[in-house]
């Protein structure tokens, strides 16, 4: 639990192993530390790659554009056929 108690110190300023200790049953502490692990998996993997695209020139995945405004035509060329409204034929 030692080693469960440092990494928990380390991912959030509030878990002292006092606080842990007296305020939180072993599977909130067991949770906690899955998901920080997690999260600090995320954060490794995004570091990781800006290193590589900053190094290496490693190209960055196309961003889709986000347009606010449906494609009223595209939406009807796939969906027009399965679409059912109550009263038109």
């Amino acid at each position: 639990m030692g080693r469960v108690f440092s990494q928990m110190g380390s991912m959030y300023a509030w878990a002292t192993p006092d606080y842990l200790l007296d305020n939180m049953s072993i599977p909130q502490i067991m949770m906690y530390y899955e998901y920080g692990m997690e999260h600090e998996k995320n954060k490794a993997t995004i570091l990781t790659n800006q290193i590589a695209v900053g190094l290496f020139g490693a190209e960055e995945p196309k961003k889709r554009d986000y347009n606010p405004k449906p494609d009223k035509k595209a939406f009807y060329d796939r969906y027009g056929n399965v679409i059912k409204r109550i009263g038109v034929k």
